[in-house]
C-alpha cells in the first residue's frame, strides 16, 4: 500500500467517526430519537391565528379523554420526564411542555384535567386566554413556526370542545425564537417545547 492510499483511508475512517459521533451525541438522530436538522434561530414577527388553517398531518383532531383518566397535572420537578406532557402552573402563567413531536393520546389525558378546571374558569369569567405555542430548534424555522401555531391550536380545540367560545381565545405562534433553555441536549430542548397559557 502506498502512503496516499493509507491516508485517505484514515481520513474516510475519522470522517465516519465525526459523523456518527455529531449525528448521535449532539444532534440526537439515531434510532427513535431521530429528529430533522436544527437550523439558527431568526427573530421575526410573532404569527397570530387570523382563521388561516395550518397544515400538518402530525395533529389528529382532540377526542375527549375517558372518564377514568389518571390525574393529569403534574408537580414540577427539577427532572422532569422528558418522554411525558408536564403541566407547569407558575404565578402568571401555565406552561405545557411537550415531548419530541407529541401527537400521542396519552398526552391528551395528561393534560385534561387542568384544561377541565381552565375551560370552567373561562365560561364563568368570560374571560380570554392566550395560548402562545414554541418549538425547540430542530428543524426549519417555517416548519416550526406552523407546528407551534398547531400546538396552540390543538389546545385551543379541546377549550372549544369542553365550552369555551373561540372568540374568547387567542393563538400566537414563536416557533424556535424564544427558547427559555438551551437547544444542545434534550432536556433544554424539551423545555423549549411548550405552550404557555395566560387567562386576562
Amino acid at each position: 500500500m502506498n502512503a496516499k492510499f493509507l491516508v485517505l483511508l484514515a481520513f474516510a475512517l475519522y470522517s465516519v467517526i465525526c459523523w456518527r459521533w455529531y449525528v448521535c451525541s449532539i444532534k440526537q438522530q439515531c434510532g427513535d430519537k431521530a429528529q430533522a436538522t436544527a437550523t439558527p434561530l431568526v427573530e421575526t414577527p410573532a404569527i397570530e391565528d387570523e382563521g388561516a388553517a395550518v397544515s400538518d398531518t402530525s395533529f389528529r383532531p382532540y377526542e375527549p379523554a375517558p372518564e377514568t383518566a389518571p390525574p393529569a397535572t403534574q408537580p414540577a420537578t427539577d427532572e422532569p420526564d422528558i418522554s411525558k406532557v408536564q403541566v407547569e402552573e407558575l404565578a402568571d402563567q401555565v406552561v405545557i411542555h411537550f415531548p419530541y413531536n407529541s401527537t400521542r393520546k396519552e398526552d391528551d389525558a395528561a393534560i385534561d384535567e387542568y384544561l377541565s378546571r381552565l375551560a370552567r374558569q373561562l365560561i364563568a369569567s368570560g374571560g380570554t386566554v392566550t395560548l402562545s405555542g414554541h418549538t425547540d430548534n430542530v428543524g426549519d424555522p417555517k416548519t416550526n413556526e406552523a407546528f407551534a401555531l398547531r400546538r396552540a391550536k390543538n389546545i385551543r380545540d379541546i377549550l372549544i370542545v369542553k365550552g369555551v367560545k373561540k372568540s374568547q381565545i387567542i393563538t400566537k405562534s414563536y416557533g424556535e425564537r424564544k427558547p427559555v433553555a438551551t437547544n444542545d441536549n434534550p432536556r433544554g430542548r424539551y423545555k423549549n417545547r411548550r405552550v404557555e397559557i395566560k387567562v386576562k
